[in-house]
């Protein structure tokens, strides 16, 4: 069955069931290390433009780990990406 045609609580119920597989995978040690040694290792801050829906998963596209390509507001704060001073 196309998924657009099922009732509207259980496409509700897959997206709540996919946002909290998300959340345990992003907040996993695991990950939080992943993001840590990234950092440490590329000091260059990244800045992209995106959809605003969210189309492009730029994390995917460039193979970084989730959570280290974020949004921002064009402003640059050097302490909040790890630049080396």
């Amino acid at each position: 069955m196309d998924p657009h045609r099922k009732p509207i609580a259980h496409r509700i119920e897959w997206l709540m069931q996919h946002a909290r597989q998300y959340s345990e995978s992003f907040s996993s040690s695991d990950a939080t290390i992943t993001r840590q040694l990234y950092l440490a290792e590329h000091h260059s801050a990244i800045a992209a433009l995106k959809c605003m829906d969210g189309r492009m998963t730029l994390s995917v596209d460039t193979h970084t780990p989730s959570g280290i390509i974020q949004r921002t507001s064009f402003v640059w704060v050097p302490h909040m990406y790890n630049a080396p001073k």
